[in-house]
């Protein structure tokens, strides 16, 4: 990520290797890298900055230029607009504003809006807003001055509520709404398990927070169906309510208390069940005491799950992940915690279980009152309570003391001394000091190791705050840069064009390619939101895209790499050249300030010290310059001054560790500025030995280039110079071996003709051989040119 020097390249980085450009998908690495939890590679400056623009879009980009106050004030104005927005994208999702519901800042706003809403309708089902808070329990209160406010009909239906269970309404509109809610939470839950996979989708612990959630509600609305059902049987059995209400409204309140007291007849079981309305007459498994049970535990979880929104702010993110952390801490201390918890319950139980068994009479503010003898360890129930409790005081030393019964059977609180010698001192003895024991072990080492375990979790996330902040926020935002869950809860419900569209496409697909599985088709469909905006860029822009290939890309940025390992390998090299050439290297002159001298030390700068010996070097007799400065001298000065103080450390001794003083600083001046320019100035002269070694190199490849050319042109000459010669040579050889014409004999010459005989033949060969360098001159001529 550090080598790529553009958008392209982060993309290419980022984005899946295999595959078409068509079906690849932009951000496959990127989801890889979250799995495996590679935080430096996500919160890379890179990764991060094309993540940013991913996230606001060319629609919402305005937002990061804007400051806090007014980005609140577009907020607070876009808020009232999203259910219009969530219209207008049903009927029109490819539409200026479908392309504004698709961002994925905006489908963030979206989603955050509608989760807030479903609490706000848990709050009001809990409070019972929609209700009235007046309660009338009988008829005598109807005519009660206090009710005077209130109309008629309220009485009467406040009292019929208190009376009979079928006036109480189980469904109310806000018990509607967030059935609506909660089958568009489910819907969304199918789609992610469809789209990332079951495995995936369990290894996050916020989707199994979901899940248990979802099925909380689910089975508390199906008991609350299954009460109204019931409920309204027994009504209908009775036709209670109404004939209750008729003679309410006619002010019999005589038939009403025979009525009620008909319908609670025990003859009429099981329908009187459903009739009676005070919960203190139900079964503890009650239908709808179930499923305000499990409303309530899905409510707690439901409001926790707020927490899943927090890495999107700066300043919440991180408590958000020091929170997970500590939940770690806890869940492992908890295996501890139960050990030594039940260790300790089954050891007091042991000791108590009969005389927590025991009652006695107690004699409580003039009244006699049952009690148990051991009131703390009455069973493995009570027995753990008392010392879960007891962690935070709720359990004191004279609740586990056991109650002697005086002769009459009566316990007072000053009967204790009657007794001369207890039974019961042993048990006592031990028990208190198990009970001590248990809060030295739960509170004093337990509780603290928690503490430190707590603490140091918040401590390793604020010493790499960002890199995890930045982590989890990335986690965040790639949940809602897939293409899909675009509309938020309730709309995603409504069924839209767009919807029918993909479920004809689906049976297409299915039934002409029948070679192809779903999973390709989905894997074909599904596209990230980065991919859909340059499309739609290049579509409206009419650019065509001329995109570099994936290969070509990385072997740009493997080539980047492959540089960057030589060049710090060279650098090692070249720092071990200098470092290795003596015992004594450039570093090993740095003079120790003697305090003891009466000159003025050179000036320390502001920052301290870094350097700190307990005792000086002895046997340092120099001037008071070199025990002042660093001296800078060249390598001969620097090995032969090294010589010299190895000889003097040899010839001298140390003096006694009490002679020496107790510290002293070394002094040397600007050391860490000189340090850093020392770096930077290192790195200037590798970057320029590497450029001459580069322009040196091309040199001497021009110098070989141009020998190699020259050589072979006089190898060319030559080969030229030998072929005329063979030429000639041939000619010559036709020539002498071309038949002579036959002539007439002619007689024998006189000896006085022979001396003329031999200049005829000397002449004609002498023209033969000038006719032939005549013939061969133009072809050496040729074969020079």
């Amino acid at each position: 990520m550090d080598l790529c020097r553009g958008t392209t390249e982060v993309e290419a980085v980022l984005s899946e290797g295999s595959g078409e450009a068509s079906t690849r998908d932009p951000l496959f690495r990127l989801k890889m890298a979250v799995s495996y939890e590679e935080r430096k590679f996500v919160a890379h400056p890179n990764c991060q900055q094309h993540m940013t623009s991913i996230w606001y879009g060319s629609e919402m980009g305005f937002l990061q230029s804007l400051s806090w106050y007014r980005n609140l004030i577009y907020l607070i104005l876009f808020l009232p607009t999203i259910p219009f927005l969530c219209i207008i994208y049903i009927f029109a999702p490819n539409s200026k504003f479908g392309a504004i519901m698709r961002c994925p800042v905006t489908k963030f706003i979206t989603h955050t809006t509608s989760h807030i809403c479903f609490l706000t309708l848990l709050s009001a089902a809990t409070f019972r807003i929609t209700e009235s808070g007046v309660s009338i329990t009988t008829t005598d209160e109807l005519d009660d001055a206090r009710y005077s406010h209130l109309s008629k009909d309220e009485t009467i239906n406040s009292l019929l509520k208190e009376t009979l269970r079928p006036a109480s309404t189980l469904i109310t509109h806000v018990q509607i709404c967030i059935v609506f809610w909660i089958l568009g939470l489910l819907w969304i839950e199918c789609k992610q398990v469809y789209n990332s996979g079951a495995r995936s989708y369990v290894t996050d612990y916020y989707n199994s927070m979901d899940f248990s959630v979802l099925s909380m509600y689910l089975a508390s609305y199906v008991l609350r169906f299954f009460t109204e059902y019931k409920v309204s049987e027994a009504d209908s059995y009775f036709n209670g309510t109404l004939r209750a209400r008729e003679l309410l409204m006619q002010g019999n309140y005589t038939y009403f208390n025979i009525l009620k007291a008909e319908i609670k007849d025990p003859k009429n079981s099981p329908y009187n069940y459903f009739m009676e309305a005070s919960r203190f007459a139900w079964e503890s498994n009650d239908p709808e005491i179930v499923s305000d049970v499990l409303f309530a535990i899905a409510n707690v979880i439901s409001f926790a799950r707020t927490t899943y929104l927090m890495p999107a702010f700066e300043v919440l993110g991180p408590l958000q992940i020091s929170l997970g952390r500590m939940i770690g801490d806890i869940t492992r201390f908890m295996v501890l915690f139960t050990l030594v918890l039940f260790a300790f319950m089954v050891g007091l139980h042991n000791l108590y279980w009969y005389y927590g068994a025991q009652k006695i009479k107690m004699e409580m503010n003039g009244y006699h009152v049952t009690v148990h003898a051991a009131k703390a360890f009455q069973g493995l129930r009570q027995t753990f309570f008392s010392l879960f409790w007891s962690m935070f005081g709720q359990v004191s030393i004279n609740d586990i003391s056991v109650k002697h019964p005086r002769p009459d059977g009566v316990y007072t609180s000053g009967s204790r001394h009657l007794i001369e010698e207890s039974s019961t001192a042993i048990v006592e003895g031990v028990g208190v000091s198990l009970f001590g024991l248990y809060h030295v072990v739960i509170i004093i080492v337990l509780i603290n190791m928690l503490i430190a375990m707590m603490s140091h979790s918040f401590e390793d996330i604020q010493t790499d705050c960002d890199v995890e902040w930045k982590f989890a926020r990335n986690k965040l935002w790639l949940n809602y840069m897939d293409d899909g869950s675009t509309l938020p809860v309730p709309f995603n419900m409504i069924p839209t064009p767009k919807s029918f569209l993909y479920a004809v496409d689906f049976c297409n697909f299915l039934f002409k390619r029948k070679d192809t599985s779903i999973l390709e088709y989905g894997r074909k469909k599904k596209q990230t939101f980065l991919k859909k905006r340059r499309e739609t860029v290049l579509k409206n822009l009419k650019i065509t895209e001329e995109e570099t290939s994936y290969i070509d890309i990385m072997h740009r940025l493997v080539k980047r790499y492959l540089f960057k390992l030589e060049r710090a390998k060279d650098e090692k090299e070249k720092l071990q050249n200098m470092t290795g050439g003596g015992n004594c290297g450039p570093m090993d002159h740095v003079e120790i300030f003697d305090p003891s001298q009466e000159e003025t030390p050179p000036p320390v700068p502001d920052v301290p010290s870094r350097f700190q010996f307990a005792t000086p070097i002895p046997g340092e007799e120099e001037s008071d310059e070199r025990n002042k400065q660093i001296k800078l001298s060249s390598p001969n000065h620097q090995q032969q001054a090294c010589k010299r103080r190895q000889q003097s450390k040899s010839q001298q001794r140390r003096p006694s560790a009490a002679n020496l003083p107790i510290a002293t600083t070394l002094a040397i001046p600007q050391l860490d500025a000189i340090m850093r320019q020392q770096k930077l100035l290192d790195l200037r002269l590798q970057q320029l030995q590497s450029d001459s070694k580069d322009n040196n190199r091309m040199m001497d490849d021009v110098e070989f280039i141009r020998r190699l050319m020259s050589e072979n042109q006089k190898a060319l000459c030559n080969v030229v110079q030998a072929l005329s010669n063979i030429q000639g040579e041939i000619v010559n050889l036709a020539q002498c071996l071309r038949p002579t014409p036959s002539k007439p004999a002619q007689p024998e010459p006189t000896p006085n003709a022979v001396t003329n005989a031999h200049p005829k033949t000397n002449t004609t060969s002498m023209n033969r051989s000038a006719s032939v360098r005549k013939r061969s001159a133009p072809d050496e001529g040729e074969s020079k040119v």
